[in-house]
C-alpha cells in the first residue's frame, strides 16, 4: 500500500516537473525575442529599415530567414549570438513585411494557452486563418516591429 502511494505521488511530481520545464522554455523564448526585438530597433535606428531575409535554403525557409537576420544583428554588434529555439516545435522565424507590420518574429510556445490574441505583447495582424499570427486560436508568439 505504501509503495503504491509513493508511486502515485511520484507520478504527480513528475507531471508537474514537465509542466514547469515547458513554462521555463516559454519564458526563455519570450526573453530571447525581446532581446532580438531590441536589436532590431537598434538596427532600424542605424539604417532606417529592418534586415532583409537572405535565407539559407538548407533550412526551412522562415527559420533560415531568422538565422540570416539574427546573424546580421550579430555582425553589427547589436546581438551577442544567434538565438536558437529550445525545441524543433519552437524554431524561431522571421519575415520582413515592410509597411505597418515591419519585421515579424514568430515562434510557438508550449505551455501557453491556445488563444486568438496571444500572450502580450504578441501581435495578431491578420484576420482568422489568413496567415501566421492571425486571429485564429494558436500558441504562436509573434512580435511585430512596425516601421
Amino acid at each position: 500500500m505504501v509503495i503504491s502511494i509513493i508511486g502515485l505521488l511520484a507520478s504527480v511530481v513528475f507531471a508537474s516537473l514537465n509542466s514547469a520545464r515547458a513554462k521555463a522554455r516559454d519564458a526563455r523564448i519570450i526573453s530571447e525575442f525581446k532581446e532580438v526585438q531590441k536589436a532590431l530597433i537598434l538596427y532600424y535606428d542605424k539604417y532606417g529599415r529592418y534586415p532583409n531575409e537572405t535565407p539559407d535554403y538548407t533550412e526551412p525557409r522562415w527559420h533560415g530567414n531568422f538565422n540570416s537576420m539574427a546573424q546580421q544583428l550579430v555582425n553589427e554588434g547589436f546581438l551577442g549570438a544567434v538565438p536558437r529555439g529550445p525545441s524543433p516545435q519552437s524554431e524561431y522565424q522571421y519575415y520582413n513585411y515592410g509597411g505597418p507590420i515591419g519585421g515579424l518574429l514568430v515562434t510557438s510556445l508550449e505551455a501557453a494557452p491556445d488563444t486568438t490574441t496571444g500572450i502580450p505583447p504578441s501581435c495578431r495582424p491578420w484576420a482568422p486563418g489568413l496567415n501566421w499570427c492571425s486571429k485564429s486560436n494558436s500558441k504562436e508568439y509573434c512580435l511585430c516591429n512596425p516601421y
